[in-house]
């Protein structure tokens, strides 16, 4: 019996309910993917794991299940090899734990799973949704009805009423706020439902904070003061996602507790932890505390609290995994708990993580690149191409006013034939339309035109399929909703960007 063998016999007798490559070391580290039978690894968008590294050949390897119950590694001919536990490999078997490199760089290990988890965690996500349904309808009912009021005004003006008249300046500043909240909130919404349990990158606990007391002010009522105290550059190495879910559970279990109003506090800073938590006392933690002036948890629930499916609220109002779900992911993320609380006294949890260098933080906000104008000796043509008509009448007519040509298309289809005629400047494309996907039409037209320039334009985050259409020759990708600044800045570096087949005269800029 090979050593493979005779190791994972060793590993338990239970098999695993899922099996999962995560990537240990490279720029990429903490990604995460579920492994289903065999897997390809490469760059290229056919590999079943994408690993976005340039040491890393477009199909690199494949790893697949063995009858044995191993794993069997097979390099497939890329340039700078796979290893297995550091010995070059052609074809080797793996178990849970070995250390599988794919190029100088990309460290990935298996490891087994538990579906019946993953599966409660995203129920506990939903639930975190529900819970802030009410609120989420009605400060979007808000923003729409302020849209509805602006506009109703406007077209009742006098004919004649001049752009600078102050009344006008009013409403047109109140559209934009209104526009920009609902942007805001939709934004915070989406981060939770599309949340992902796979990347681990340094993440800003006060600028978390902030964001998640913004998505509350939105959604809780106004008889709820929320204060919110942040230290700035406090900074774990976590998953954006997982902690957002676990300050939000808190939040809003501190919102349940003041039926009647009262005051719901968040604080981050660095502190030391207290020493019953078993953590190191010779340097500062982070610190996340949530607070709130309400009922207040009595002795016995408390002894209770994170264990799963134990809840104290009313039948129908929530499952009991929430708190549970907190106390595991704290864990996951090397951190403890503490609670300070009594009955009709309000209730303290202070999560405690350890800290990261500052300096490995990097800020990831979308701005509007820092390019030059592109110059051409006739204006810059566009292809807009959106199923939605209400968006591209917009934007078409916002670009216009920038001083773009632009032609819309409803469709990819359409959209072929439009640039099969015009052959515009750049064209900007959405992902996700009836008929003819983003994905295919970019596809089709850089089959059909190699020179095309293309970016993507889309209301869905899904950095894996920003990865595919990159691969496949995308110059950009912006998520809706945008500034106009930044869609103008991000086409003028487009455009800056050479071509293999241009026969125009260009001038860029200096």
């Amino acid at each position: 019996m090979s050593d493979a063998a005779k190791r994972t016999i060793d590993f338990g007798r239970g098999a695993p309910s899922a099996v999962r490559l995560t990537v240990v070391e490279g720029p990429t580290v903490g990604q995460e993917f579920k492994l289903e039978g065999s897997a390809t690894i490469g760059r290229s968008p056919d590999a079943t794991v994408m690993v976005d590294d340039p040491g890393v050949s477009r199909l690199h390897a494949r790893i697949r299940r063995s009858e044995l119950g191993t794993f069997e590694v097979d390099d497939l001919g890329s340039k700078n090899g796979t290893f297995v536990n550091g010995t070059r490999v052609v074809q080797s078997s793996a178990v849970f734990g070995d250390k599988i490199r794919v190029g100088p760089r990309v460290v990935l290990t298996l490891s087994s799973f538990d579906l019946v988890e993953e599966q409660v965690v995203q129920r506990q996500r939903l639930e975190t949704v529900g819970r802030l349904g009410a609120g989420i309808a009605h400060d979007l009912n808000n923003v729409l009805a302020a849209l509805h009021a602006g506009t109703a005004f406007l077209q009742q003006l006098a004919p004649g009423t001049e752009l600078g008249d102050p009344r006008v300046r009013e409403c047109l500043r109140d559209l934009t706020l209104a526009t920009s909240q609902g942007a805001e909130l939709t934004r915070g919404i989406l981060r939770i439902v599309r949340g992902k349990r796979s990347v681990r990158e340094p993440v800003d606990l006060g600028q978390l904070a902030l964001e998640v007391s913004r998505i509350l002010r939105h959604t809780i009522d106004h008889s709820i003061q929320v204060q919110t105290t942040v230290m700035p550059e406090v900074v774990v190495h976590g998953n954006h996602s997982e902690l957002q879910q676990v300050l939000l559970n808190l939040c809003l279990n501190a919102r349940d507790a003041m039926p009647q109003g009262g005051e719901l506090g968040v604080v981050v800073k660095l502190a030391q932890p207290p020493a019953e938590l078993g953590l190191p006392t010779d340097r500062p933690f982070a610190l996340l505390e949530v607070s709130d002036s309400g009922v207040g948890i009595d002795s016995e629930a408390r002894e209770l609290i994170f264990e799963p499916f134990f809840t104290t609220k009313r039948d129908g109002a929530g499952f009991g995994i929430g708190l549970s779900t907190v106390r595991d992911l704290v864990k996951l993320h090397g951190g403890r708990i503490a609670l300070d609380t009594a009955r009709n006294q309000g209730s303290t949890f202070r999560l405690y993580f350890p800290v990261v260098d500052v300096q490995s933080f990097a800020t990831t906000g979308e701005r509007a690149p820092a390019e030059m104008p592109f110059r051409s000796e006739r204006p810059v043509s566009l292809l807009l191409v959106d199923d939605e008509q209400l968006l591209r009448r917009s934007f078409g007519r916002l670009l216009r006013q920038h001083g773009f040509e632009v032609a819309e298309a409803a469709g990819g289809a359409e959209a072929l034939t439009m640039y099969s005629a015009a052959k515009q400047d750049l064209v900007i494309l959405d992902l996700d339309m009836p008929g003819m996907s983003g994905e295919e039409t970019q596809v089709q037209l850089l089959q059909l035109f190699p020179e095309a320039r293309i970016m993507f334009a889309s209301g869905h985050a899904d950095p894996q399929r920003e990865h595919v259409v990159r691969e496949r020759g995308a110059r950009a990708f912006l998520q809706k909703p945008y500034e106009i600044e930044l869609l103008v800045a991000t086409i003028h570096q487009v455009l800056r960007q050479p071509t293999f087949m241009d026969e125009r005269t260009l001038i860029g800029a200096h």
